[in-house]
């Protein structure tokens, strides 16, 4: 039996009803038979707890999990849904350090008893180089981790590259994601990783990268050698990576699902710059993804993005 993951940026988890064909229906039980999806990954719910309502999370046939901001009210944020006639989690947890706690309990998720982890959490040694503490690491609402009999997904908001203020942020984010995933996958666990990755990974993802390489502005090498595209690009199995690896990631650990199934494929894009209403001429970014551990890349038929919705894409298991 295959099942189907749909990632998606709803910019504010009542958005998508502003559009259609989500206008006309407007609950979330039919979108989520209009996607046909089993498992739905927004990021950037952009809500407060105190907001949430039961059309959100009583949905029949299906389980939430939700990670919010603890300090920024109305920011960031990250859910999953699970149809659970098909695909129930079986641990949850909340951020990627290990150092929240269940609702309603004092022991962190990485001080609980091994058979209530999921696992593979940084190290004390991985955490002790990072410029912040793992709290406020995981403070934004910014990942949600669920265990499958089968695998462990990650639903992911990483941060974007706005200004400078924000870049010790998102370095140390991204350091402690490639820590989480390759810990996770040396313990022997199957990993998905879905969601806004706020990283395109080469000028085919990129329409102004593409421009100013073609111009002769810029180099495909000065590019992909930006500090996060670097990294990311180590986690991939054909990443661009310019020069030595970096210690600790000399192997590639995860396979890019959409990308395998349209290697040349130019303008799959999954973001536009609104201020300037990019997406007509579809002068975008690919920042959206669904990436899977190398032992799972012959699960899949198929991996697209969505063109004709205001959504992201879906990766479908056979």
């Amino acid at each position: 039996m295959g099942f189907r993951i749909t990632t998606w940026n709803v910019n504010g988890i009542r958005n998508p009803f502003s559009y259609e064909p989500w206008r006309g229906t407007r609950t979330f039980e039919a979108m989520f038979g209009i996607l046909e999806a089993d498992i739905v990954v927004f990021q950037e719910t952009k809500i407060q707890r105190k907001d949430l309502r039961d059309d959100m999370i009583l949905i029949p046939g299906w389980d939430c999990y939700f990670s919010l901001p603890k300090t920024k009210k109305g920011y960031s944020g990250v859910v999953i849904y699970t149809r659970n006639a098909t695909c129930a989690p079986i641990r949850a947890e909340e951020g990627l350090t290990g150092v929240l706690c269940p609702p309603n309990s004092s022991v962190s998720f990485r001080d609980l008893p091994d058979d209530q982890q999921i696992g593979g959490y940084p190290t004390m040694e991985q955490l002790s180089e990072l410029e912040l503490d793992a709290a406020t690491l995981d403070s934004e609402g910014r990942c949600v981790i669920l265990e499958f009999p089968a695998f462990v997904l990650l639903g992911l908001y990483s941060p974007a590259n706005r200004d400078e203020s924000r870049d010790s942020f998102r370095h140390c984010f991204l350091d402690i994601l490639d820590a989480r995933i390759r810990n996770l996958i040396a313990m022997g666990k199957r990993v998905f990783v879905t969601g806004d990755i706020n990283i395109s990974r080469g000028e085919i993802d990129a329409a102004h990268a593409s421009e100013a390489i073609r111009k002769g502005t810029l180099t495909e090498d000065e590019f992909v050698s930006a500090p996060a595209r670097r990294l990311f690009n180590q986690l991939l199995t054909d990443g661009n990576v310019v020069g030595p690896r970096d210690e600790g990631r000399e192997q590639p650990v995860l396979h890019d699902i959409c990308r395998s199934f349209h290697p040349d494929r130019r303008g799959m894009y999954t973001c536009w710059e609104q201020r300037i209403n990019a997406r007509p001429g579809n002068y975008g970014a690919r920042i959206d993804y669904v990436l899977c551990s190398r032992d799972m890349e012959d699960w899949f038929c198929e991996s697209n993005i969505q063109e004709g919705l205001m959504v992201g894409f879906v990766s479908a298991l056979s």
